[in-house]
């Protein structure tokens, strides 16, 4: 007995330590490909200064503000911006810490549903690896694990706070609770994880109906996030004085199905996600898994609230929290063809073969592809995101140079398109051009729709009334070279026509803007300066 049992351990032995070798080649392969295309598609985006501002406004004492005194809460990501202030206040730099988060996010998703399949297949069988490898080739999601913005720490908290809700549904979780605490810093990290929430509570109701769970353990499992988002909730009234954030004004402007279509259908164009959506409901049917109609049902209503709403500014921004568990659903159903039973399971298992490699392959042309470098029906593709975010941050620094040197003022009064970079690095008190930081703008009427989120403006008469001294009307502030061509010129923005003004600053730089206040005013600004026109 003893001598067979030894053979048995001795056997068993290799097995584990082959599989563990090979697992940990595929993570450290798995990795060099996320880490390579996270390289490729590296961005920092010009919104993700917008949070460094309230972080830098935070820890220099000034409050959870954009301009010190003006208390608007024109940010939508909360505990994000907290982090980004904890960090500022030990001296590490939010632009690279953002992006430091959010890599290791990135990381931390993979790892997570990677650790999911493996618990329910097995470390090596290829369905488990197979939506890592399809997340890592992604365009999207690597791209979205720099930006600066929250958009993959906001994935990892739905993803785990989702799997951990299963596992308590399972009762192999240690806390019952658990995935609420999870589900409320999501909430906190983006509102929209409020939805996800109310998805899981749906499900959790269902099983109290179903004698499953009792309604005691429903209102236990709700009663941590209604606490910590509660708790949120009162805070920003009566910090902000509002209910909702002033983001939700400025950028949420009622339903607009027909920019929805273009949306969705250039994530499709690039992706071909279209054909593989079978593959989920097939899964769906053949097992009448609760992990499945979960997973699926999240997808369904978060993206009729995309669809709803018009989809995103920034290219599929939005679409990366349910990538995760849209590809572990199409492998999912991969797995259905080739479990299949009798005769047929040959041509089913060459079809699931072909369907996973085809799904590799197109994820990455469409991540490569020359058409997702421009911007498409209003839909601003990552390139383009990342020249316009280098420039404006090459700007603000150069500004912040001059008023260092005297040159200009430290309280100039300016009104800008991308209230990001510019503002960030040249601390000017600043009135964003569409609301974000302006409950007047951001609850004016709209006149007419156009790029998502981006469709109310300040009219002059409010600029006036602001005291803006520069407004920003080229969306491009310093120029070098001759910059005559504008004496006479009136862009339109706005649906307004702004006459230019030209101060040169050295002979590098000239600045080029529109201006509200009366020509004394302007001209003591500028005094140090030259005034062109």
């Amino acid at each position: 007995m003893n001598g067979a049992h030894q053979a048995g351990t001795e056997q068993q032995a290799p097995s584990l330590r082959s599989q563990t070798l090979g697992a940990c080649a595929l993570w450290v392969f798995l990795c060099g490909v996320y880490a390579w295309n996270v390289d490729q598609y590296f961005f920092l985006g010009d919104d993700a200064y917008i949070s460094f501002r309230y972080a830098q406004n935070l820890v220099l004492g000034h409050g959870l503000v954009w301009n010190p005194g003006e208390y608007v809460e024109g940010y939508t990501n909360f505990l994000w911006v907290w982090i980004l202030a904890l960090g500022m206040a030990v001296g590490v730099a939010p632009e690279g810490l953002s992006c430091m988060l959010g890599i290791a996010s990135g990381v931390g998703v993979l790892a997570a549903l990677g650790i999911y399949g493996a618990r329910r297949l097995g470390v090596l069988h290829p369905l488990v690896w197979l939506p890592l490898f399809t997340l890592a080739l992604s365009r999207s999601f690597t791209a979205w694990s720099t930006g600066g913005l929250a958009t993959q720490f906001f994935t990892l908290l739905v993803l785990l706070a989702q799997i951990q809700f299963l596992r308590e549904r399972r009762r192999v979780a240690g806390v019952p609770w658990l995935s609420s605490i999870l589900f409320a810093l999501a909430t906190l990290t983006r509102p929209e994880g409020g939805l996800f929430t109310a998805v899981a509570g749906l499900f959790f109701a269902l099983r109290v109906f179903q004698g499953k769970e009792s309604l005691r353990d429903l209102l236990l499992w709700c009663l941590p996030w209604f606490a910590i988002v509660g708790t949120h909730f009162v805070w920003r009234f009566a910090y902000y004085g509002a209910w909702l954030p002033n983001t939700f004004h400025a950028k949420v402007n009622g339903l607009w199905f027909e920019q929805a279509r273009h949306y969705f259908g250039i994530f499709h164009d690039d992706y071909k996600i279209g054909y593989y959506l079978p593959l989920i409901l097939l899964g769906l049917v053949r097992t009448r898994g609760f992990a499945h109609a979960f997973f699926t049902l999240s997808i369904f209503f978060y993206c009729a609230y995309l669809y709803a709403i018009g989809g995103g500014r920034f290219e599929f921004r939005f679409l990366v929290v349910i990538l995760p568990s849209l590809y572990w659903l199409i492998a999912e159903g991969l797995r259905v063809l080739l479990e299949a039973p009798g005769p047929a399971r040959r041509s089913f298992g060459s079809l699931a073969i072909a369907a996973a490699a085809a799904l590799l392959v197109t994820t990455h042309l469409g991540s490569i592809s020359p058409a997702a470098k421009v911007s498409r029906h209003h839909i601003e593709s990552i390139e383009l995101t990342r020249q316009y975010a280098e420039g404006r941050a090459e700007q603000g620094r150069i500004l912040r140079r001059y008023v260092d040197a005297g040159l200009l003022p430290e309280d100039l009064m300016v009104c800008v398109g991308g209230a990001g970079a510019l503002p960030y690095y040249t601390r000017w008190p600043t009135l964003d051009f569409r609301g974000l930081n302006d409950p007047v703008i951001a609850n004016s009427p709209l006149t007419e729709r156009g790029a998502i989120a981006h469709e109310h403006y300040a009219t002059a008469a409010y600029m006036r009334e602001r005291g803006v001294v520069v407004y920003d009307a080229l969306n491009h502030l310093l120029h070098t070279g001759d910059v005559s061509r504008y004496r006479d010129h009136a862009t339109i923005r706005g649906n307004q026509a702004w006459k230019l003004r030209a101060v040169r600053l050295s002979d590098a730089h000239t600045m080029v803007f529109s201006t509200q206040v009366p020509e004394s005013e302007f001209r003591e600004a500028f005094r140090r300066l030259e005034i062109l026109y």
